[in-house]
């Protein structure tokens, strides 16, 4: 079978298969826990798996040491062969139905999804790393075989005619060297070992694009994944600015506050000291200005009808006396020798011509 053939044939087994059947899909159900359950079978799944594997091992072993080239040793290892992968197949597609549903990203069925998953690629690579091992021991096995018929050969020779994919080299040689002459049980021992080699290199390629399935579904959700996660940065890279933006705000208002304080003390202030400048003004300055334009304080008073009748003006606390209406000097008593006469002067005015 060539290898196009067989890739397409793995192509359409392991196809999914449509989401819904005829509505009876078991996620239809309005059942919250239903990824959680199918997540469950898929761990049983997983268990069979893993023993299906160590009873696959027990008949590699039996068919290494079957020297007789018994049918039924090499039936039994394809046997297994056969159920193991059916097995892969079957959980690989669960998974993949699984993972498609939105449900699965929830916070809820998340990490029982993901370890499922986990555990299965586990096992995926546990089985090429049998069919591995079962291919090199296969190779060991005959290159013994044949050095035993020719002792003589070298490595080169061995390697070449062990890995010849008809095996002819190797055929031949066993033939020349079978002693009782059984070229029919050479000829089926060598077409079983050459079947053996191409089934482990078509199940390794199997299970590398079963893998490959599961990476890529991955894959085909990530951008989604990363979508969600990039908007939920926005959120949280918002939500830092409007705390940033709310303290700034914050703290302005707090020195607005402080500044309308400190206007308003400013204020105040300003008013308290025109206040006292004011009541300064008042009740000293002003006071002590009137206090010096004092002269003197009328102690007796004197009616209108007295100043009138007399004709005369006294000053308080004196009497009054007649006085003869003599010109005097002031500061000086007057006195006949001392009067002082007033004599008219007339000015004569001179004209001057130009």
């Amino acid at each position: 079978m060539g290898r196009d053939e067989y890739a397409n044939r793995v192509a359409q087994n392991v196809e999914m298969e449509p989401l819904t059947k005829n509505g009876s899909d078991e996620f239809n159900r309005q059942d919250p826990n239903a990824i959680l359950n199918a997540c469950r079978e898929i761990d049983r799944g997983i268990d069979e798996i893993k023993a299906s594997l160590a009873t696959l091992q027990s008949a590699q072993r039996n068919y290494l040491n079957d020297a007789s080239g018994n049918p039924g040793a090499y039936q039994q290892l394809e046997q297994m062969n056969t159920s193991t992968m059916a097995l892969y197949r079957n959980l690989v597609g669960k998974v993949k139905n699984i993972k498609q549903k939105p449900e699965s990203g929830s916070p809820r069925n998340a990490p029982q999804v993901g370890k499922v998953d986990r555990m299965l690629k586990t096992t995926i690579n546990e089985y090429q790393q049998v069919d591995r091992d079962f291919r090199k021991k296969l190779d060991d096995q005959a290159a013994r075989q044949y050095r035993i018929v020719r002792p003589e050969a070298t490595e080169e020779e061995v390697r070449e005619a062990i890995q010849e994919p008809n095996q002819q080299m190797f055929a031949q040689a066993l033939m020349q060297g079978n002693r009782r002459g059984q070229a029919v049980d050479v000829q089926d021992a060598v077409r079983q070992r050459s079947e053996a080699i191409r089934k482990i290199e078509s199940q390794i390629i199997e299970l590398a694009e079963l893998f490959q399935d599961m990476d890529n579904l991955v894959m085909q959700q990530e951008a989604a994944v990363v979508n969600i996660e990039q908007k939920g940065e926005e959120v949280v890279e918002n939500m830092d600015k409007g705390t940033e933006q709310i303290g700034v705000a914050i703290q302005s208002a707090r020195n607005a506050r402080k500044w309308k304080w400190w206007c308003l003390g400013i204020v105040v202030l300003i008013i308290a000291i025109i206040v006292i400048v004011i009541l300064i003004y008042k009740f000293v300055i002003q006071n002590n200005g009137s206090s010096k334009r004092k002269r003197f304080v009328l102690t007796d008073i004197i009616s209108a009808d007295q100043i009138s009748a007399a004709g005369h003006r006294v000053i308080s606390g004196q009497a009054w006396t007649p006085t003869s209406g003599k010109m005097v000097v002031p500061g000086a008593s007057w006195s006949p020798e001392t009067e002082t006469v007033g004599k008219a002067v007339v000015r004569k005015m001179k004209t001057f011509q130009a």
